[in-house]
């Protein structure tokens, strides 16, 4: 296993700067996902990392040795992408064997390793199948399959999953992870897909407008998130805006408190508070304090398991909770309730 590093890399394409100074270290045998919107630069900054894409400015390593002009090949890197660019004409095995063939491995040796992967990927008794005579999951396992078979020093995926229906994409996810934790390869997926990176990933590393703004576990990212876009980008969130006095956050009547570091007094902060941390009229007993704001309820969207309440502040602002359907009675729309939430809840955030 080896770990990546990108160091201060620099892409530009004609006057666009795609990637502004990155810098990340990808630690061996962890799957990172890299994810942000369209036109982020996380498929840039994979390919770079493949050696596809020339960097203008920074540096590659494998292993601590830098890789940065070194060509694919000499790279040793897997790759699978979102079209699986399997071959029509050759069979399953055939298509797993060809970057063996390439490399000078046959006969025995390369069935040997053909049939370990095939066992991997669950794919036992589907060799001599064509592509077309496959469903899109077993496709995608064949191209991972291909892309694993050499023993390639690093796994680099870009959206392979997004082709995938819903369900289908789902149970590829938990298929995925366990390919990559038996395999032990330190792996770098391109997703624009919050729920999919939060499912697989050991690290995530958030892109917005060619510079990684926040890198970290799953946890840390959602439960902190350091900017108004990792909040929002990486689940739905609350955003206030208030003022800070006396050791609290004010907006309007109502005094807010939080666990993070205040800045000086009287000076502006943006929180957020997400969705499922938030209640309808908690007790006042008095056992937990807990921050309360007011809201009118516009609208209740029921969706099995639970329900999404649409709620406005006194500002206008649009505010969502998330609850669980249980035995309870719910406000009625056009309601003026009240909102409560721990303080460990409310994240201060950068705009």
């Amino acid at each position: 296993m080896v770990g990546v590093d990108v160091v201060s890399i620099v892409k530009d394409y004609g006057p666009a700067r795609v990637l502004d100074g990155v810098s990340a270290a990808f630690e061996p045998g962890r799957f990172t996902s890299l994810l942000g919107p369209s036109g982020s630069g996380k498929t840039t900054l994979l390919r770079i990392i493949a050696g596809f894409v020339t960097p203008n400015a920074g540096t590659v390593s494998f292993g601590g040795v830098d890789v940065t002009g070194e060509p694919v090949w000499k790279r040793n890197v897997g790759m699978v992408f979102q079209s699986y660019a399997l071959f029509p004409h050759m069979s399953v095995r055939d298509n797993i064997r060809f970057g063996l063939d390439r490399r000078g491995v046959r006969g025995e040796v390369a069935n040997r390793e053909v049939n370990r992967v095939l066992e991997l990927v669950h794919l036992e008794g589907f060799d001599q199948r064509r592509p077309k005579e496959l469903s899109g999951g077993q496709q995608q396992r064949v191209a991972l399959a291909r892309a694993i078979v050499t023993k390639p020093r690093v796994l680099l995926l870009d959206e392979p999953l997004s082709a995938l229906d819903r369900r289908l994409r789902q149970g590829m996810q938990v298929e995925l992870r366990r390919i990559q934790r038996e395999s032990g390869l330190t792996t770098i997926f391109v997703t624009h897909d919050q729920e999919e990176a939060l499912t697989l990933s050991d690290e995530v590393a958030i892109l917005d407008r060619g510079r990684i703004v926040q890198h970290g576990s799953p946890t840390d990212i959602y439960e902190r998130p350091r900017t108004r876009f990792a909040a929002s980008f990486l689940g739905d969130a609350n955003f206030f805006t208030g003022q800070v006095n006396a050791g609290a956050i004010e907006i309007g009547p109502y005094r807010l408190s939080t666990q993070d570091s205040l800045p000086a007094q009287g000076s502006a902060v943006t929180f957020a508070v997400r969705p499922e941390k938030m209640n309808f009229q908690a007790p006042r007993d008095g056992a937990r304090p807990m921050n309360r704001f007011g809201a009118t309820l516009r609208e209740i969207i029921y969706a099995g398991a639970t329900s999404t309440f649409l709620l406005a502040d006194d500002s206008g602002s649009e505010l969502k909770v998330f609850l669980q359907n249980r035995d309870m009675a719910w406000p009625s729309i056009g309601a003026r309730v009240e909102l409560s939430w721990s303080p460990s809840d409310t994240i201060l955030v950068s705009e």
